[in-house]
C-alpha cells in the first residue's frame, strides 16, 4: 500500500512538473535558478545524457567525492557534450531568513554554478533519500534510466554508474 501512494506521489509531481512524454513517462523537465539568479532549463544540455547530483545539507557531505571520481571517469563523454553533469542543492524547508547565507555559501565561481531547489522539485519527482547524495541519470530523450542514493564512495556503484552513463551515451 506505501509503494503505491509514493508512487503516486511521484506520479503527481512529474504531473505537476508538465514532465510527461507521449507513452505516459515522466521526463526530464526543469527551470531553477542557480546561486548568480540565472535560470537553467533541462534543454540547456541539448540532448545530452544528463547525470543530477545533489542533495541536502547533510548530503553534501558526500557530493565532492562522488562528483570529482565520476566527472573524471566520463571526462570523454563530457568534452564531447554527450553527456551534461548538473548539480544540484535540496533547499527544501529552508527557512526564508537564512536564504542569503545559505546562496552566499555556494561558490562565488561562476563554471560552479549549482541549481537551488528550494521546493524540492527534483526529489518530489524523482525520489530520493534525506541525509544522502541523491544521483540521477536520464537518457538523451530525458527518460529516467538510473538513480541512486549515495553516502560513502563504493567502487562497485561508482563502476555501475559509470557503465549506466557511457550506455546511455554512446552513439546508437
Amino acid at each position: 500500500m506505501r509503494s503505491s501512494r509514493v508512487a503516486a506521489a511521484l506520479i503527481v509531481a512529474a504531473a505537476a512538473a508538465g514532465a510527461w512524454a507521449a507513452d505516459g513517462a515522466a521526463r526530464l523537465n526543469y527551470a531553477l535558478a542557480d546561486q548568480f539568479g540565472t535560470t537553467h532549463t533541462d534543454e540547456d544540455c541539448g540532448g545530452a545524457v544528463v547525470v543530477l547530483l545533489g542533495g541536502d545539507r547533510k548530503g553534501s557531505a558526500y557530493i565532492d567525492e562522488w562528483s570529482t571520481a565520476l566527472r573524471r571517469a566520463y571526462s570523454r563523454e563530457l568534452e564531447e557534450g554527450k553527456v551534461c553533469s548538473v548539480g544540484f542543492a535540496h533547499l527544501k524547508g529552508a527557512p526564508f531568513f537564512v536564504k542569503k547565507k545559505i546562496v552566499a555559501s555556494f561558490s562565488r565561481a561562476p563554471e560552479d554554478w549549482t541549481l537551488l531547489d528550494w521546493k524540492g522539485e527534483i526529489a518530489g519527482t524523482w525520489g530520493g533519500e534525506k541525509d544522502a547524495a541523491n544521483l540521477y541519470v536520464f537518457d538523451r530523450g530525458g527518460g529516467l534510466v538510473y538513480r541512486v542514493s549515495l553516502r560513502d564512495f563504493d567502487r562497485a556503484t561508482f563502476a555501475e554508474i559509470v557503465r549506466v552513463v557511457r550506455e546511455s551515451a554512446a552513439d546508437r
